[in-house]
């Protein structure tokens, strides 16, 4: 052990850089608007690899950088089966056929996750540093449990429990016990879906580390699923305030409101003049959630404790240094200066959270003696990976 850390330390440290500017950004990205706009929609598979293709290729690690080869065809010829479906399941609905609906249905929600780890694989095959390139590959029955049935089971258990809270509010005969039952089980609501989450990021990404690959070169991860929803509690645990906060703004107004609704009887002019006091209320309300939200994207922790799990063959380990105060700041000062431009300033905000993400991710180890060599592997053109392709922009791959 002793010898692991005095290894790690002595080991190189290097970080990501971003050479990228937000003015550089901003002409990529006007220029994706405008064309988007006048093709009414088409050029947008073009414009979303664009985008990408500007971050890939300003991010640098030792002097070298990263290349993006994916085309907006390929994600167009996907968009354009998963178009083609769509139509197929909704003339199933106009014309009432509920079988052919159900088959359609059963078999989205059983090639859904294989779908999506095989756009994942594609935009690995599609990245590569120092003329090698990267690769991804998980089982399609480990992609399911993990991206369907885990979650499913999950999710049945915290509906059976907020049922039986349910229940118990409506026997209850006192407004203190309905209350308090109430809170309890928003309370147990809360810790089922903390603990869903932090079950499938552990899952999610013990698939993603053990499934990828650098040229011949694997990567690893052991990810605890105990620490996992440690983290995510602790995070859901800073937005219980805002969350308590907006309640207490809210739910006075709306009873109110519904009690002058009965007196007023409905009439429109009375009812105006209520209803302007309330808009500003669900105008406040509305920023303190997002400012929530923005709190528990800040913390940071998990992202750490990931980064500090994963490994690469040759003895490659990695760290994460972003810090919640310095996170949280950059957030809430990116949407406010995003708000009073109108998002005009997106692309510099975009550039400055990717330049302080890379920056404070390390790489330890000693690069140099890695033997890289590319694993030769072509990306699939059959029609259920030109269909998977259209599904690689999908949140939770990237």
């Amino acid at each position: 052990m002793t010898s692991d850390i005095h290894a790690s330390v002595a080991a190189p440290v290097r970080h990501f850089r971003f050479q990228g500017s937000g003015k550089g950004y901003f002409v990529v990205w006007l220029v994706n608007i405008l064309l988007t706009l006048i093709t009414l929609g088409i050029y947008l598979p073009w414009a979303l690899i664009r985008a990408r293709r500007y971050f890939y290729e300003n991010t640098e690690l030792e002097g070298a950088r990263f290349s993006y080869h994916a085309t907006g065809s390929s994600i167009f010829v996907g968009w354009l089966c998963l178009l083609a479906l769509y139509a197929i399941f909704f003339i199933n609905v106009v014309h009432g056929n509920v079988i052919l609906q159900l088959c359609m249905m059963g078999l989205f929600i059983l090639f859904f996750p294989w779908l999506i780890t095989q756009g994942l694989r594609y935009q690995m095959l599609m990245t590569e540093i120092n003329g090698v390139r990267f690769n991804f590959y998980a089982s399609p029955l480990r992609a399911w449990w993990v991206m369907m049935g885990c979650p499913l089971l999950i999710m049945i258990g915290v509906g059976i429990i907020f049922s039986i809270f349910a229940t118990m509010v409506a026997s209850s005969g006192s407004i203190g016990a309905i209350v308090t039952v109430g809170i309890i089980g928003s309370l147990a609501v809360l810790l089922g879906i903390g603990v869903m989450q932090g079950v499938f990021a552990a899952q999610w990404y013990g698939m993603l580390a053990n499934n990828l690959q650098y040229g011949k070169l694997k990567f690893s991860g052991s990810f605890s699923m105990k620490k996992c929803i440690g983290i995510v509690l602790l995070s859901m645990l800073l937005f219980i305030p805002f969350i308590a906060l907006v309640m207490v703004l809210i739910v006075p107004a709306m009873i109110e409101l519904m009690q002058s609704a009965y007196l007023l009887q409905g009439d429109p002019e009375q009812m105006a003049m209520m209803m302007g006091p309330l808009y500003g209320k669900i105008m406040l309300t509305y920023l303190i959630y997002i400012l929530g939200a923005i709190v528990c994207f800040a913390f940071v922790k998990l992202r750490a404790y990931l980064y500090s799990q994963l490994a690469l063959e040759g003895d490659i380990r990695f760290s994460s240094t972003v810090t919640v105060g310095r996170m949280l700041w950059i957030a809430i000062s990116n949407m406010a200066v995003c708000l009073v431009t109108l998002f005009l300033a997106w692309p510099w905000a975009k550039v400055r959270m990717t330049r302080y993400l890379l920056e404070n991710t390390h790489v330890h180890g000693n690069l140099e003696a890695l033997t890289l060599e590319d694993h030769g592997v072509q990306p699939a053109k059959d029609p259920a990976n030109l269909l998977a392709r259209g599904l690689s922009f999908y949140p939770a791959a990237i």
